[in-house]
């Protein structure tokens, strides 16, 4: 059985780096019918804090990573299972002690090299073998920045006799120069996804796709991915980090999310729209709409605003069109009043036949109404905001515009 894991330091918060790995860990764990173990690595007792470590579990489980062990091993713990097999080390003649501190014997290609500090605690390099043998990892998925380490953990594994697990090493994330990707940058860490309610399956989704791919698919379920998913066809080459591209794909996400996926994010506009469609079949597929059109969720509150509050109707953009507003509102208020069936198709068909009586072309016409009558210049189609606003609604708006000029 295939076993994977990953381990992350918690000496900070988490590392898109990190994550991706976690993620290329559990997705080839999955897809082998394995296990996919977490635990962390706080051998370094001066940066190690709780917080961090919790910071960590919250943003794997955000993402939809789901470890199979109950309890996550913390290095720290775990001081007398590094003893047993340092002394084994000693007694085998592989370890000798210098300054307090005891160091592996290399060989020929491999220099001495510390296995346990002075202070009693084991080193990064002691600690992660005695774990994986301990927790039975047998597949280990790292960045390509590991290779050097790898020597010197197969040469341990062969002093204490145990089995060496495959190891698979992965390309690096750069940013969009390709340069290293910087840690200092806002949305190089979990939690700036979490805050800014971008949805976990879009940013899963899109670091799936970090060194990795499959044809020409950008949009996979995670059901997708554990079936497609394999460690051994991940890239070569660096992969490039884009944040237009995972908000692409953050967008494909929201065009999809059923109203329960979105109402958990507690945006007011968009949670009062929601519970008016569960009552109106109209607002349901007005919100659908606007979903479409919205690249973000907190755009999608913005739009939803003028169709469910014509209190807060923003009129700063009126004095942008006050001539068209003293010339043809009366027009286009017998127009909207003389619509018989109030539908899609017939609106369409009047507004049209009025713009070519008044020899107006769709953009004189569209952004003007647009902006007196949801107070946005980005909202849906003219046809459809006329539609679910309703003929009474577009009538009295339309009149209050009047007053502004």
């Amino acid at each position: 059985m295939i076993i994977t894991r990953f381990a992350p330091s918690p000496t900070g918060h988490l590392h898109i780096g990190g994550a991706r790995t976690a993620l290329f860990s559990y997705l080839y764990a999955k897809h082998c019918k394995g296990k996919f173990f977490l635990r962390m690595e706080d051998t370094d007792q001066e940066r190690s804090k709780p917080e961090f470590a919790e910071s960590i579990i919250q943003d794997l489980k955000w993402l939809g990573i789901v470890w199979d062990n109950d309890v996550i091993p913390y290095q720290s713990q775990r001081l007398t299972i590094y003893q047993k097999y340092l002394d084994e080390l000693k007694e085998n003649n592989f370890a000798y002690e210098k300054e307090g501190a005891y160091f592996l014997k290399g060989h020929e290609a491999l220099e001495d090299f510390i296995i346990f500090k002075s202070s009693g605690m084991p080193t990064f390099h002691f600690a992660v073998v005695i774990d994986d043998h301990e927790m039975g990892v047998n597949t280990i998925i790292r960045g390509v920045d590991h290779l050097t380490n790898t020597d010197k953990h197969r040469h341990l594994y062969k002093c204490l006799g145990l089995p060496i697990p495959e190891y698979y090493h992965i390309p690096l994330i750069v940013d969009e120069n390709s340069k290293p990707l910087s840690k200092r940058r806002n949305d190089s860490n979990m939690d700036y996804y979490r805050e800014n309610h971008f949805f976990p399956e879009a940013v899963f989704n899109y670091f799936a796709r970090l060194g990795w791919g499959y044809q020409n698919q950008e949009i996979f379920s995670k059901e997708e991915l554990i079936e497609l998913f394999d460690v051994k066809k991940t890239s070569k080459n660096p992969a490039r980090f884009d944040p237009r591209k995972l908000s692409w794909v953050n967008i494909q996400y929201l065009k999809i999310a059923s109203p329960d996926k979105i109402k958990i994010y507690g945006y007011q506009n968009i949670n009062m729209l929601i519970k008016l469609s569960e009552k109106e079949n109209t607002k349901k597929l007005l919100l659908n709409e606007l979903q479409q059109k919205a690249i973000s969720l907190q755009e999608l509150n913005d739009m939803c605003r003028p169709f469910i509050d014509n209190k807060e109707l923003d009129t700063t953009l009126f004095n942008e069109y006050g001539e068209f507003i003293s010339a043809i509102i009366p027009d286009v208020i017998e127009l909207v009043k003389n619509i018989a069936s109030w539908s899609i198709d017939e609106i369409n068909t009047d507004v049209h036949k009025f713009m070519d009586e008044k020899s107006l072309g769709m953009k004189e016409m569209a952004m003007p109404l647009r902006v007196i009558l949801t107070g946005q210049k980005k909202s849906l189609d003219l046809n459809s905001i006329l539609f679910y606003l309703g003929k009474d609604e577009v009538i009295d708006r339309l009149n209050r515009a009047k007053e502004f000029v």
